[in-house]
């Protein structure tokens, strides 16, 4: 089912419904399916028509359905036509991606063929109607190039594009807040770290990047949120740091722990306010980013230590993704929300999903604290998910806010054997974590094939829910966009 097909009109006309008062109509059409409100507008009842559908684009998004294009909208701000677009594309988009077999729309290939070409980061940028697409490319492991995609023409274009060479570092980290002035964190150099923005009015690409602030000294970023900076430093202490880059670049606090003092390498964090939880290669612990006078005098930036920490009993992790989950109840109550991860650990061929629940016991608006910790620090274990991959290839999983997970694994056409590795396979999960707590139901519905191929040349993928749409790399160093709306 299309958008079109929801949006169908009846056609044969009914008497006029003038005479039912307003606040009883409103009450009928909360009862009736989406279809047979949309077909209130041909009985000329324009004012319930607009408030029903209102009610049902309130119900999607209290429901945490993503919505294409209406980046953060109120519903009492729009017209009845505006109501109608957004609920159609809204339900049309969700039956397609929850469909075993969903409809694909459009397919596009683009970017350069290249000899010993690598794509090793795809993002979309947050915000800004998912129109852009960052990518990174290796080639020959020489030169490093740094391209920004327009999606939203015919033929996706590069709008900026940066080139590195000599021993350039491939590390880039995108910011998630599309408020910030600055776009994202670009280990330049092993001794630079670079913070750029996009002028999306340059006519000429290789102009678009522009810098913002520079950071010296040899370190690894591993986030950028707004103006804080997270670097880890690359000497045997593993310290990491906390930086504002908001006017001058300053480090704000360092964070310490036995596993990094034990060089744990960094998986993944999540920032959010006033509190830091990183994933480690063991561990996941939960910091405090506010800063205190250390106990004891000592020179330099303070220190914040663990409040919390987890350790796994598995070998350790080899791959996390981690993503905070849309819920409107919680946005509404100021709490955090469930965040979701997928953890392949080594060795082994299946991912585990977690669900990090908020701590029932948080207070809002309060400090975080070892006594206001807003996060249940050890994760719930949910599912395991059998994801084979050949040795020799990368694995790729992402996640979304709205709970898709996106598999990119082999996979044999008939589904149960795995021995020849000879097909790769683009599947789609959509994971649940609706509760609060440790015993709040979690779960996923069963797969969805988006695609499958022979051999294996696909090695990146990205994934925007909003617009439903995904972007895998080949192993030429081109990109393919899948459009599900």
């Amino acid at each position: 089912m299309n958008e079109l097909t929801i949006g169908l009109r009846i056609r044969h006309r009914s008497p006029s419904l003038d005479t039912i008062p307003l606040d009883i109509l409103f009450d009928i059409s909360q009862l009736l399916p989406i279809q047979s409100v949309l077909a209130l507008r041909q009985f000329g009842c324009h004012h319930p028509y607009a408030q029903s559908l209102g009610f049902f684009l309130r119900t999607l998004v209290q429901q945490n359905i993503p919505i294409p294009y209406f980046d953060g909208k109120s519903p009492e701000s729009l017209s009845a036509l505006e109501l109608e677009r957004f609920t159609c594309r809204a339900l049309a988009l969700r039956i397609n991606w929850t469909n075993p077999n969903p409809s694909l729309k459009r397919e596009i290939h683009f970017g350069e063929a290249e000899k010993r070409s690598d794509v090793f980061c795809m993002e979309f940028l947050p915000g800004r109607g998912n129109r852009w697409l960052v990518s990174v490319t290796s080639q020959a492991y020489t030169k490093y190039i740094i391209q920004c995609w327009d999606l939203t023409v015919l033929q996706p274009v590069c709008i900026a594009k940066l080139t590195y060479t000599d021993k350039a570092y491939n590390r880039v980290v995108i910011n998630n807040d599309p408020s910030s002035p600055a776009t994202m964190a670009i280990q330049s150099k092993p001794e630079v770290t670079e913070i750029l923005t996009i002028d999306f009015e340059e006519k000429d690409p290789e102009s678009a990047f522009v810098p913002l602030s520079a950071i010296d000294g040899r370190r690894v970023i591993h986030l950028l949120s707004g103006s804080t900076l997270v670097t880890r430093c690359q000497k045997r202490d593993g310290k990491l740091s906390i930086w504002d880059i908001s006017d001058q670049p300053h480090e704000k606090i360092q964070l310490v722990s036995p596993s990094l003092l034990q060089e744990d390498r960094c998986r993944t964090m999540h920032f959010c306010d006033d509190y830091l939880i990183i994933f480690l290669i063991r561990t996941v612990e939960l910091y405090s980013t506010i800063p205190r006078p250390n106990n004891i005098a000592m020179p330099g930036v303070p220190i914040s230590y663990p409040l919390a920490q987890h350790s796994f009993h598995y070998d350790f992790i080899d791959q996390v993704n981690m993503s905070e989950q849309v819920s409107w109840h919680a946005a509404r109550l100021h709490r955090p929300s469930p965040i979701n991860i997928v953890i392949r650990f080594w060795p082994g061929d299946t991912l585990h999903h977690f669900v990090l629940d908020p701590n029932p016991a948080y207070v809002p608006g309060r400090e975080t604290s070892l006594y206001n910790l807003p996060y249940l620090v050890q994760p719930t274990l949910v599912q395991k998910i059998c994801s084979p991959v050949w040795l020799l290839s990368r694995s790729a999983t992402a996640l979304g806010r709205y709970g898709t997970m996106l598999l990119l694994d082999n996979h044999d056409p008939d589904g149960m054997v795995y021995s020849d590795f000879q097909h790769q396979q683009l599947s789609v999960r959509i994971l649940t974590a609706t509760g609060g707590s440790s015993t709040s139901p979690h779960g996923s519905h069963d797969s969805m094939a988006f695609r499958v191929r022979g051999g294996s040349y696909w090695n990146r993928a990205a994934i925007d829910e909003e617009s439903g749409r995904i972007v895998v790399s080949n192993v030429d160093g081109t990109i393919t966009l899948f459009e599900y709306l």
